[in-house]
């Protein structure tokens, strides 16, 4: 019998490490969508002190209290672990609490991608604006951008219309955004960012916001 050479075996199981990595990332249980904005923003100013029953500890039965759009961004850059990741302009949205864990993933992995696609001594940028009901995320680089083959490819992933298995795994990132996009039911894709880079654009549909007066916040 023929024994399988180490490379072959290491290629049979590349699908299921990777398949595998992919689950545990989209993988967001109630407790740390409760938890995640103080988990990740660290020492964020409108973060209740454990045990209290503020914002972010709703009390057992009670669905979490929206979060500040402000707060899920602190605590995308928080995981994202780099202080070249800024916050820009950035309105008084309000998200609710049960999205907030996924929404704060979904932009970390697209930080990360643009830090890494930035040369070090440049800065991310994240903005934030509501229009039309929709709360429009931007995340800007000045990396060395994409070519528009290249920037529609990874509009493609973004949008779920590539399989993961088709292509290198540092393209990861976009599928998992992806997924989180499709079950947020928000919308992903890449811009030209001038005068070079790129700029990660995401709206969030009005059903993941809170309006004020409802929050009475």
């Amino acid at each position: 019998m023929t024994v399988p050479s180490r490379d072959t075996r290491r290629a049979r199981r590349w699908p299921c490490a990777l398949k595998a990595r992919l689950t545990v990332l989209l993988t967001v249980p109630a407790t740390i969508a409760r938890s995640a904005p103080r988990r990740l923003a660290g020492k964020a100013p409108d973060l209740t002190e454990p045990g209290s029953e503020g914002p972010h500890r709703p009390a057992a039965g009670r669905p979490p209290d929206p979060v500040t759009v402000r707060d899920v961004l602190r605590s995308a850059l928080t995981a994202a672990g780099s202080g070249r990741a800024v916050l820009g302009d950035v309105d008084d949205a309000l998200v609710r609490g049960t999205v907030v864990a996924e929404i704060a993933h979904l932009v970390t992995e697209l930080v990360d991608n643009a830090l890494t696609c930035s040369a070090p001594d440049t800065e991310v940028e994240i903005r934030a604006s509501t229009r039309e009901g929709e709360c429009h995320i931007a995340i800007v680089d000045q990396g060395v951008g994409m070519t528009e083959g290249e920037r529609a490819a990874a509009n493609a992933r973004l949008r779920g219309e590539r399989r993961f298995f088709a292509a290198p795994t540092r393209y990861l990132g976009h599928y998992v955004v992806g997924r989180l996009a499709e079950r947020l039911g928000a919308r992903v894709w890449l811009d030209e960012s001038p005068p070079h880079g790129i700029t990660a654009r995401v709206a969030l549909p009005r059903k993941l916001l809170v309006p004020r007066r409802v929050s009475g916040r």
